[in-house]
């Protein structure tokens, strides 16, 4: 009688489990990353009884979670690449559109700049033709300081969000050893049972962390988790986890560079190599590949059209007779591009006697000392170089020195669009004539000498950009801002595409992890019913048993 009460006994307290499990899933439903469970249930050991083997009812031996190791892999690396094109595309979308638009862009301001130094050319001695070349001049000015403003606005929200991204990725390395710790203990204490809630809290941990950066998560025997991000770079070992945190490239101040640190170690940099994927790796491409080219660019655009109008300008004459004026200020060829130095190093780089402007290049070089030797990178193709002294790209990098193992980057270009002015104040003072309208009179000459004006006009439609490597300028002032216009755009159109691609993996990945870790509320109440059900008829058992121990009790007394 005994056993018959134990085994009504065993399918009620298994079905009450099953029934708190059910409960507990729909409690979670909508929990962030929280893994349906289930109770897994077995037969009692039977019981030898003499005409056979008896069974002694259910029992309740484990609660496992739905987890799917290479899902939530797939899932992790579908994440990461999801939130690296997202926000990459965030990110350059609005540049794009800044340098793209026919109004706010440098394109319109440069055509009605030279519009206007058409009309001088057609009517030299109107002032009020000159006093629109020089507000003109104001508006291309303008637009060359405020795209570069904005461009600068941007970056150094970019160096914020870097330094916060890496906050970020140190705060969730120690919440996943924190959850190693408790899951360790767990484990400990339930004899090997699954803290299944504590190993979902550590895996949305690392969903989280994938949002930043790339991640590699392997669990050991004893449910230790190591992870590791970017391409190896590991995280968190056990219950210890590094600091990632930012300061000052050395080489280059004005950049933010990624540490890496364990304990009390020494703070190493991270090269961006080995930070791809997610949030972080988004902003270092962002910066590398879009941002720092296109203010390169811009600033290529001022030094150019400063140097080539000032050149012809100061070759010819005013109205007042003035002449060898620059045009545009805060710009100056003769002067040096950098001129830094730190710990016994001359950063000391200048542009070359004479040179061509065709010669340059929109670009940042990184200056190199290794073992006494040393070599100038280009950055944008990775060229080399180890004479230095020759220019290159039309720079003179000799009176460069750099101690054993140091590095330098030079950004030649980076803030020359916000330095360009107008040194014209006087609408006389427009060179506009080639000979001295003050002086003797030459043929085509006095006021109505329009010729310099001419050639001026001309630099529009002149190529004298771009050496195609035989000596030979292939671009004009446009042309070499349409380049700039249409590098970017297809840059902006590709991280689209690959943030609308990868965001449809991310999205296929997490249907088929909802399928099968998540809770559907229908199965859940469903099973309520069953499991009730179930209780209900266990109970039906016991009350039957008591029945009978009660008759029994009776006809014994």
């Amino acid at each position: 009688m005994a056993d018959f009460l134990n085994i009504g006994l065993t399918g009620l307290m298994a079905s009450q489990a099953k029934l708190n499990v059910a409960s507990h899933n729909i409690a979670n439903a909508d929990t962030p990353g929280y893994s349906r469970q289930s109770a897994v249930q077995t037969t009692q050991p039977s019981q030898y009884m003499g005409y056979g083997y008896v069974g002694q009812g259910a029992r309740v031996v484990d609660v496992e979670r739905a987890y799917d190791q290479f899902l939530h892999k797939q899932l992790l690396q579908s994440q990461s690449q999801a939130s690296y094109y997202q926000n990459y595309s965030d990110l350059v979308a609005p540049i794009d559109n800044l340098i793209a638009d026919p109004d706010a862009g440098l394109s319109s301001a440069m055509s009605q700049f030279f519009d206007a130094v058409q009309e001088v050319a057609n009517n030299p001695s109107n002032i009020a033709a000159r006093q629109t070349m020089l507000s003109q001049s104001e508006v291309l000015v303008n637009r060359f300081q405020l795209l570069s403003g904005q461009l600068d606005e941007i970056d150094a929200s970019v160096e914020q969000n870097i330094a916060l991204a890496a906050q970020d990725i140190t705060q969730y390395g120690q919440q996943i050893a924190r959850l190693n710790q408790e899951i360790s203990r767990a484990l400990g204490v339930g004899n090997g049972a699954s803290p299944n809630d504590l190993l979902d809290q550590r895996d949305q941990a690392l969903a989280e962390l994938a949002k930043r950066v790339n991640v590699q998560a392997v669990v050991d025997d004893k449910g230790m988790m190591t992870v590791f991000i970017g391409n190896g770079q590991a995280l968190v070992q056990g219950t210890q986890s590094a600091t990632i945190a930012t300061r000052p490239d050395p080489a280059q101040p004005s950049r933010t560079q990624v540490t890496y640190q364990i304990g009390n170690g020494a703070a190493l940099a991270l090269p961006e190599s080995q930070l791809n994927g997610g949030e972080l790796g988004a902003l270092l491409a962002f910066r590398r590949e879009a941002l720092e080219p296109v203010q390169d660019q811009l600033g290529f655009l001022a030094t150019a059209l400063a140097a080539k109008f000032n050149e012809v300008h100061a070759s010819g004459y005013g109205l007042d007779g003035s002449t060898g004026k620059p045009y545009f200020s805060g710009i100056d060829l003769a002067q040096p591009v950098v001129s830094a130095g730190s710990q016994g190093s001359t950063v000391s780089v200048s542009f070359a006697t004479n040179v061509k402007l065709s010669a340059l290049r929109p670009d940042t070089y990184t200056i190199s000392n290794d073992n006494g030797t040393l070599s100038v990178t280009r950055q944008s193709d990775g060229a080399r170089f180890n004479d230095l002294t020759q220019p290159i790209d039309g720079l003179d990098f000799s009176g460069v020195t750099l101690q054993a193992g140091e590095t330098a980057v030079i950004a030649p270009y980076r803030d020359a669009a916000s330095s360009i002015g107008v040194a014209i104040t006087d609408p006389r003072q427009i060179a506009a004539a080639q000979d001295d309208p003050t002086g003797v009179v030459a043929l085509g000459s006095g006021p109505a000498d329009n010729r310099n004006a001419l050639t001026l006009a001309a630099i529009q439609t002149e190529k004298f950009l771009y050496d195609d490597g035989a000596g030979q300028a292939t671009a004009t002032l446009q042309t070499a801002y349409a380049r700039t216009v249409s590098s970017l755009g297809a840059k902006a159109s590709e991280v689209k595409n690959g943030a609308s691609s990868s965001q449809a993996l991310y999205e296929q990945i997490q249907a088929q992890r909802d399928s099968h870790a998540g809770v559907n509320l229908d199965e859940e109440a469903a099973n309520l019913v069953r499991y009730q059900q179930a209780y209900l008829a266990a109970s039906k058992v016991m009350q039957m048993a008591q029945k009978l121990f009660d008759s029994v009790l009776a006809i014994a007394g």
